[in-house]
C-alpha cells in the first residue's frame, strides 16, 4: 500500500493537513526526502502537534543567530511535541534533517529523523502503538518492538543525543 494511502486510512480527513511539498519541490527538496502525498498528520498523541502557540506558525521559516546578531541557520518549522509546545520541529532544508529545537533555548538543538519521510513514517508507526495501547502491562515490549521497526526505516534518528531514544525510554521504563 503507497504511504499516502496508509495514512488516510489510519488518520481520517480531519486528522490530515496538506504541506508545501510542490513549493518545496519546486525549491530543489529531494523528492525522495518528502512524505508521500501531500498530506500528514494533524497531532499524534504525546509526540507530535501540527498546532503550535506563540507566533510562530506551521511551516514558517525561523533563524539561528550567532553571538554576533547574524543568522547561522534557517529552519522550517513543521511541528511541535504535544506535550510541551516549545519544542518545535523543524526541517533543515540544505541537509534535509528534522531537528528539535526548544524555544526557551535555542542553541539547543537536537537530531530527530533523517528527513521528513522518515518523521512522517515514525508518526504513523507510532499511531499505530498509541492506537493499540491497553496500559502499562506489555508497553515496554511492543515499545522495543517498534524501536526495532523505526531503526530499520531511520537508524540514524536512534544516535546517541537523538530524541526518539528518550521517547523509547519513557515506554520502556
Amino acid at each position: 500500500m503507497p504511504a499516502a494511502a496508509k495514512y488516510q486510512a489510519l488518520w481520517t480527513e480531519d486528522e490530515l493537513i496538506p504541506y508545501p511539498r510542490e513549493d518545496w519541490l519546486a525549491d530543489g527538496f529531494p523528492e525522495a526526502a518528502l512524505p508521500e502525498g501531500d498530506e500528514v498528520p494533524l497531532d499524534v498523541e504525546v509526540v507530535y502537534t501540527a498546532f503550535l502557540q506563540g507566533g510562530i506558525g506551521l511551516y514558517d521559516t525561523i533563524g539561528l543567530g550567532t553571538d554576533d546578531g547574524s543568522v547561522d541557520l534557517r529552519l522550517i518549522v513543521i511541528g511541535a511535541v504535544e506535550d510541551d509546545k516549545n519544542l518545535l520541529y523543524a526541517l533543515h532544508p540544505d541537509s534535509g534533517d528534522i531537528v528539535q529545537l526548544d524555544q526557551a533555548n535555542p542553541r539547543d538543538v537536537q537530531a530527530v529523523n533523517s528527513n521528513y519521510r522518515c518523521f512522517v513514517e515514525f508518526l504513523y508507526h507510532f499511531q499505530q502503538f498509541v492506537n493499540a495501547d491497553e496500559g502499562k502491562q506489555g508497553r515496554a515490549d511492543r515499545a522495543t518492538a517498534l524501536r526495532e521497526i523505526l531503526i530499520r526505516i531511520d537508524p540514524n534518528a536512534f544516535a546517541s543525543g537523538a530524541w526518539w531514544p528518550l521517547v523509547f525510554d519513557q515506554l520502556t521504563a
